[in-house]
């Protein structure tokens, strides 16, 4: 246990330490949050049909019978239909990913409008399928390629009023090649321009996140500064400067269409939004939400963020957050009596090429080990 004059002497440290690296730091931050204070705007509702997608989390639909790990991908939207579902091994490589672009519509769209005659080359990340200690990393870039080509597919949908599409994270990824983003983008762009003149209707993409760098490393500022104590919904749009600041990603995290020369023939860059800090509730201390609205859209921010508003206001679990995005997460959801058939389907898939004894090695492997571990622990 510390001592009186262990504690003692600690405060004195951290107050001397504190002014010395950490007091100048915070005055900065002060000043970017006094910067977007001094542009917040009041936010009112508009409203739109809003559609949200959100695959199943990875971490809860894990399946593992060493060797064999079992992950399934699985993508929900809002209205509760089913976008894709795959189950993927940990031992896959490569070339297996690639098989997928024939068994999944929105990827095999993807490819084919993008001109790629493979998934692989949509990322550099997919070749370390099959690697140890990174096929779990290959496979979350693999979801979240699948996320975008849902987005991509939900495009081609004949929306019949004013609709917002719904990314949960930002417009920006890290999964999907510099060097194809560009391509992704322009095809987005083209196809919600399609929608406005075709069919006189506005179909808007926006990607809404639970953290961001900015909130983390701006929450302290903020709070000081009061800057969302506001009693209605608000938003501001964030400098370039700030959010560069907060992060320690490369250009191509920030940079989008307009930040690069058209002349350029191989354009690299991974991002289609811009950063706006979203405050929906009435509260003066409900949450601020990372939104990013394509930058094509930027202009039209006031009506895309209430559009938003009126889709949040009915939030639940979580107030005051898009309940989109929170009615496709119940909907993808997978809970546990589901990973105990799949589980069981692994196992039955295992035992297919093997003996009466073989397989009756695999299940006692199964619940004797898993009875005797619960057994030990409840007993404890």
């Amino acid at each position: 246990m510390l001592s009186d004059d262990n504690l003692d002497l600690i405060r004195s440290q951290i107050e001397t330490a504190y002014k010395a690296t950490e007091e100048p730091v915070v005055n900065e931050l002060r000043n970017f949050a006094k910067q977007i204070k001094d542009n917040i705007k009041i936010l009112r509702p508009y409203t739109a049909t809003a559609v949200s997608f959100v695959s199943a989390d990875g971490g809860n639909n894990n399946i593992k019978f060493n060797p064999c790990v079992l992950e399934l991908v699985r993508v929900v939207d809002s209205r509760g239909v089913q976008c894709a579902i795959d189950p993927i091994f940990g031992n896959s490589n490569a070339a297996n990913l690639n098989e997928r672009v024939e068994r999944i519509k929105p990827l095999k769209r993807l490819c084919d409008d993008l001109g790629l005659n493979k998934l692989s080359d949509i990322s550099y990340l997919l070749a370390e399928m099959g690697q140890p200690e990174k096929t779990a990393s290959a496979v979350k870039v693999y979801r979240d390629i699948v996320e975008w080509a849902i987005l991509y597919d939900f495009l081609y949908n004949d929306w019949g009023n004013n609709t917002i599409i719904i990314r949960e994270g930002l417009l920006r990824t890290k999964s999907i090649k510099n060097t194809i983003f560009p391509k992704l983008d322009k095809k987005i762009k083209e196809k919600c321009e399609e929608h406005k003149q075709k069919r006189n209707i506005n179909v808007n993409i926006v990607g809404v996140a639970k953290e961001s760098a900015v909130i983390s490393r701006l929450s302290l500022a903020l709070a000081l500064e009061n800057v969302f104590k506001l009693p209605y919904p608000c938003y501001v749009k964030v400098p370039e400067e700030i959010e560069q600041y907060c992060y320690n990603y490369d250009r191509t995290w920030f940079n989008t269409f307009n930040d690069v020369s058209s002349e350029e023939e191989n354009q690299k860059y991974a991002s289609m939004g811009k950063l706006f800090l979203v405050k929906f509730g009435e509260g003066a201390y409900d949450p601020v939400w990372p939104v990013d609205i394509a930058v094509w859209d930027v202009e039209n921010a006031e009506m895309i963020l209430g559009q938003l508003l009126h889709d949040a206001r009915l939030g639940f679990p979580i107030p005051d957050f898009p309940l989109s995005i929170q009615n496709a997460h119940g909907h993808a959801k997978i809970n546990g009596i589901e990973v105990d058939l799949i589980e069981d389907m692994l196992i039955e898939g295992i035992g297919k090429t093997l003996t009466d004894l073989e397989r009756e090695s695999i299940y006692r492997m199964k619940y004797l080990h898993r009875n005797l571990t619960g057994a030990r622990y409840k007993n404890a």
